[in-house]
């Protein structure tokens, strides 16, 4: 009697087991890098998860939550079981190099010197010239590219961008030279002479662009034309 007593807390336990797990399925490498990846692409990162699909994890019966190990570099995550979480593993990933293939060291007959970024780029970051870098690269990747750091510095990243990617206008956000209730140089010249005053811009807008703007000392309103940051020159005469 007491081998059979035994013997059913023993099969107890495993159909219990058994339960559990059907609630809770075991996870594996696969689950976790379609989480990832699925996450990431959201981000606009396309890193390659390094772990294998067939490693497999502890069950889980909620969702499996991604978030950066470190704050906006996704070279190690963090994925975790529900939340608040129940597990957290951490996992490397690889950065995918855009267009690595059509990049190369010297000049040839159909290449042309075009603007990659440096390093991993956040999105919102102000873009300086140390994050980014010239290369060399086939005309297949050269268009829409820039070709001077000068026009990219000091835009605003509009997305994440890995290391190596090819900036274009859909990357960055163009900053405006004079932005609304900004207190601005109002130049206007003739023959020589230029004469200088303060005013308000009741609109924002790039360089060329048409604005409307206020002289502070007549409180006249006009248009001008935007020549530089913070500064303007008229349409018609300020007086």
């Amino acid at each position: 009697m007491r081998v059979l007593g035994k013997i059913t807390t023993v099969l107890f336990f495993i159909f219990s087991a058994e339960l559990l797990f059907a609630e809770e399925r075991m996870i594996y490498g696969s689950d976790v890098k379609a989480a990832a990846a699925d996450y990431l692409a959201g981000q606009g990162i396309f890193n390659t998860i390094l772990v294998s699909e067939k490693r497999a994890y502890f069950p889980c019966a909620e969702k499996i939550y991604i978030t950066p190990k470190n704050p906006n570099n996704w070279n190690t995550i963090k994925a975790a079981c529900g939340s608040p979480e129940s597990w957290s593993i951490s996992l490397r990933t690889q950065e995918v190099i855009n267009g690595s293939g059509d990049t190369h060291d010297t000049a040839t007959e159909n290449s042309l010197k075009i603007v990659f970024t440096k390093r991993n780029i956040p999105k919102g970051k102000v873009i300086q010239s140390d994050d980014l870098v010239m290369k060399w690269a086939n005309s297949r990747s050269s268009h829409g590219a820039y070709i001077t750091i000068a026009n990219i510095v000091g835009h605003k990243a509009k997305r994440n961008m890995a290391r190596d990617t090819v900036i274009k206008a859909q990357h960055i956000l163009a900053n405006n030279a004079v932005n609304k209730s900004d207190t601005i140089l109002i130049v206007s010249g003739f023959a020589g002479l230029s004469i200088v005053t303060y005013g308000e811009a009741l609109s924002g807008g790039k360089v060329g662009d048409m604005v409307l703007v206020k002289n502070l000392s007549s409180n006249k309103k006009f248009k001008a034309i935007v020549t530089a940051e913070k500064k303007v020159s008229p349409i018609t005469n300020i007086n």
